[in-house]
């Protein structure tokens, strides 16, 4: 379906853009530094289903939605920027302990986490912008179905990217263990989290569309 020449054009490009410090490495900088590896490894998994759905999204066209109705692109980062807020917010006043949790406890906070990390990324119009701005590019009509290339190359994007936002948030982990033995930055650590995850929603919410 794919010459391999194009192929490995776009695994390179994929590579270079994940390496890129951008919202979704940062995301999981943060709540791997806040809420310890466990975190940040959820939340690396969160951002793949949601680069999944983009994907799929992409190969049935409906990123095109977003890309020509900008009230449709409003409400869905209006959304977003609000979900990663209130996230933020959230965990400004949580004195929780992610570290070092109840068993039962750190199941029910990995599904929690997962589903975070899925829905800021389903609700980051951008996301779904450079999925349809970018693929495309290395889709070739006479090698079949075009919606079926571009849900394939999503995926390809997507464990490009997965790798390298785990080995972040393993990165990130070993920090907030460090932080663990001084009990000031220990406290500190969920605010540092909760103030990027503010942050990246006020970026998303002044964002403009293109």
């Amino acid at each position: 379906m794919f010459h391999s020449n194009a192929l490995a054009v776009f695994i390179v490009s994929c590579f270079f853009l994940c390496i890129t410090p951008g919202p979704s490495t940062i995301y999981v900088l943060s709540r791997s530094v806040g809420q310890g590896r466990s975190a940040g490894v959820c939340s690396a998994l969160g951002l793949a289903m949601g680069n999944l759905f983009h994907a799929a999204a992409a190969g049935l066209g409906l990123s095109f939605v977003l890309a020509y109705s900008p009230i449709t692109f409003l409400c869905v980062k209006s959304l977003g920027a609000f979900y990663l807020i209130y996230l933020g917010i959230r965990m400004l006043y949580s004195r929780q302990d992610f570290l070092q949790p109840q068993k039962i406890t750190r199941n029910f906070i990995a599904v929690q986490v997962v589903r975070q990390g899925f829905m800021i990324e389903v609700l980051n119009p951008k996301a779904a912008l450079f999925f349809l701005s970018f693929l495309p590019q290395f889709v070739d009509s006479s090698n079949g179905s075009p919606a079926l290339q571009l849900f394939i190359l999503g995926c390809v994007f997507l464990l490009t990217a997965l790798p390298i936002d785990l080995f972040i948030a393993f990165m990130g982990g070993t920090i907030a263990k460090y932080l663990m033995h001084y009990p000031m930055m220990g406290k500190a650590q969920h605010w540092i989290a909760g103030t990027v995850l503010i942050g990246l929603g006020l970026r998303l919410a002044f964002s403009e569309l293109g």
